[in-house]
């Protein structure tokens, strides 16, 4: 639908207007203009300068249609107009702040996901600069992640250090200081520091251990550390780290899950370290030297997940690496190995069934491995056993009880032993001098002044002084003293002098006994009444936990002195030097039989025969003598299979009893 008619509101002239209805309702405009406005003049514009002359207009169109040539701006497009990206903004603003110090500021809080300076309020960026000098100094106040990351950040860029040595001290320090609380440093400092240490050139040491690689750990990162364990000696790994080099999960065995998780958790570690130094030492090979992998290169991003402008050290850098923990041949050999060992264990613990693929083991190997498993565990289980023993406790109530009836039995012994003498003096005649019995140097005067035996008043003083005549001492026995301190030296020296009275009343009654032709008693000996009458002491001895009181002459010192085991042969080594005597101290017969053995030279059979003689091998008593040589003289004393040249002459004195 068009509409036609002129729009008579419009006094414009030579522009004609019609309005457009299309179906829908919409209007639209039309403008046509007449075509003759080209050569139309516009009116001038009143000039505000009075008194000059006429401009043509005609003139003056045709000079507007002249354009002239601009003179060139003085700009450098490179720099005026180059995008400066926000790490680049960051780091010429973190220049210029690098040694701006705020006074003490009160702690505000700021989260960012990547913290700058342009992110910080004014109280934050007051507090920052004050905690950064407090850090600087050695100190380190509670503070927020994200300024701890902005911190971090100047120290890649260069900013606080001017040894890139100090830098990377002082990035660790604050790692150490604030990791505690912010378990999340982990992930980024170990790699940050580890492109730190790339960028400048400097070989750090992994002063962190892992006992579990964390899963953010990189690959470059893993295997330096592989190769630093795997470099070790002994060999460092633990459960967690050996897990990752096995062809298989050990965790999920019977044996792991049921009843050896302790054993192998505890011996696998072990048995590796074994072997490694085992072929170290007979085949001049470790594990690192003879499973070697090819070494490759590989692209690592630096300072990845931080703000850093790649334009200072680059983007990427190209790393060699070599990769132990992917190496085929040595995870083939190490899971061997585990699984000879889970075997040997399952053996020893009575386990029933046996894993399969420890066919990469060599057989000297594998005998290793069962000697050093079984003495272990043997060792284990004797420990245990001792453990399982009760502890010996002494009831001292029993034992103060049992002390108290020994001193009743002895008095009813002396005293009817003193009735007795007295027995024997009364019925010897009058004229007979009576012998001194059981006479002590306090009462010898007593006793020689009785010499009429007849008189009643004159045995009733003698039976008086018999009776105080023994001297018997109480030996007290002290189960906790020690034999050779002065406690237990009294006591000795008290149970001697026990033994001497008791020795010289026996032998006196003897004499008497002799003299008169006769026994004072009838039915038995003193003796024998002396060992009646202990009846009741050795009743209580029973009920005091099995302590038995014995006279102090029936100890037989003899048989405290340790005898030589049947069938080993003695050997006397006479050396002067400490150091040297040490050493014969520590080694058996069996260590010395091998050393008088090579004192003329290698001899091969003669040391099988002794290895098997001893339940051994002519390898491991070698090494147990050179281990006991590395402890004294601090040198090895066995070279291969001879001994070495430079102590072939202390083995001169060595000689068999």
């Amino acid at each position: 639908m068009k509409n036609d008619k002129p729009n008579n509101d419009n006094h414009i002239e030579h522009i004609r207007h019609t309005t457009v209805v299309n179906d829908q309702g919409i209007r639209f405009a039309e403008f046509e203009l007449a075509g003759d406005e080209q050569d139309f003049s516009l009116p001038d514009k009143p000039s505000d300068h009075q008194g000059q002359e006429p401009v043509d207009s005609a003139a003056q169109t045709k000079e507007s249609l002249i354009v002239k040539p601009q003179e060139p701006l003085d700009m450098n497009w490179g720099e005026d107009f180059r995008y400066v990206t926000k790490e680049q903004q960051f780091v010429q603003k973190a220049r210029e702040l690098a040694w701006h110090v705020e006074g003490e500021a009160p702690f505000v809080a700021f989260k960012s996901y990547w913290p700058t300076y342009d992110q910080m309020a004014s109280d934050q960026f007051k507090w920052y600069f004050y905690w950064r000098e407090e850090v600087r100094s050695g100190r380190y106040p509670d503070t927020d992640l994200s300024y701890l990351f902005v911190y971090f950040y100047e120290l890649i860029h260069g900013v606080g250090w001017s040894d890139p040595l100090q830098g990377y001290a002082l990035m660790e320090q604050a790692w150490m200081a604030y990791r505690k609380r912010y378990a999340k440093l982990d992930t980024y400092l170990r790699e940050w520091l580890y492109d730190f240490m790339i960028v400048h050139g400097l070989d750090m040491p992994i002063r962190e251990t892992y006992q579990r690689f964390p899963r953010v750990l990189s690959a470059e990162l893993k295997e330096k550390e592989w190769k630093r364990r795997f470099s070790l000696q002994p060999v460092e790994l633990s459960w967690e780290l050996l897990l990752d080099l096995l062809d298989y999960d050990m965790e999920k065995s019977r044996f792991y899950q049921e009843n050896g998780r302790k054993d192998l958790e505890q011996y696998a570690p072990k048995v590796i370290a074994l072997v490694d130094s085992y072929l170290a030492k007979m085949k001049g090979q470790r594990f690192i030297d003879r499973f070697q992998p090819r070494p490759r290169q590989v692209k690592r991003h630096l300072f990845r997940s931080a703000v850093y402008d790649h334009g200072l050290y680059g983007r990427n850098v190209v790393l060699t690496v070599v990769s132990l923990s992917e190496y085929a041949p040595l995870r083939s050999y190490i899971t061997g190995l585990v699984r000879l060992t889970e075997n040997k264990l399952r053996e020893l613990r009575g386990f029933k069934g046996r894993l399969r693929g420890q066919d990469a083991v060599e057989p000297e190997v594998e005998e290793i491995v069962t000697r050093y498993l079984k003495k272990e565990v043997q060792e284990q289980l004797e420990a245990q056993r001792k453990q399982a023993i009760p502890e010996v406790q002494i009831d001292t109530g029993k034992l103060h009880r049992l002390q108290r009836e020994s001193d009743q039995v002895r008095d009813m012994l002396l005293t009817e032993e003193a009735g007795q003498q007295a027995g024997v003096i009364n019925s010897q005649p009058a004229l007979e001098p009576a012998p001194p019995v059981g006479a002590s140097p306090g009462h010898s005067e007593d006793a020689g002044t009785s010499t009429n035996m007849a008189s009643p008043s004159k045995g009733r003083s003698s039976r008086k002084s018999v009776a105080k005549k023994p001297d018997v001492f109480q030996a007290v026995m002290d189960f906790d003293a020690d034999p050779y301190e002065p406690g237990a030296i009294e006591v000795r020296e008290q149970l001697d002098d026990a033994d001497i009275i008791v020795r010289s009343v026996n032998t006196e009654q003897s004499e008497s006994e002799v003299t008169n032709g006769r026994s004072m008693e009838p039915s038995g000996s003193t003796d024998d009444r002396s060992m009646q009458s202990m009846g009741p002491l050795e009743e209580h001895s029973s009920e005091a936990g099995g302590i038995h009181v014995m006279a102090p002459h029936v100890v037989d010192e003899d048989a405290l002195t340790v005898m030589p085991t049947v069938g080993e042969q003695s050997w006397q080594w006479e050396v002067e030097d400490e150091e040297w005597q040490e050493l014969a101290d520590r080694l058996n017969p069996i260590h010395l039989e091998v050393l008088h053995a090579l004192k003329a030279g290698p001899n091969r059979s003669e040391l099988q025969q002794i290895a098997e003689k001893a339940g051994s091998m002519p390898a491991l008593l070698l090494d147990e003598i050179n281990e006991a040589a590395m402890d004294t003289i601090g040198d090895l004393l066995i070279d291969g299979e001879a001994i070495a040249d430079d102590y072939i002459d202390m083995l001169e004195t060595l000689k068999s009893v």
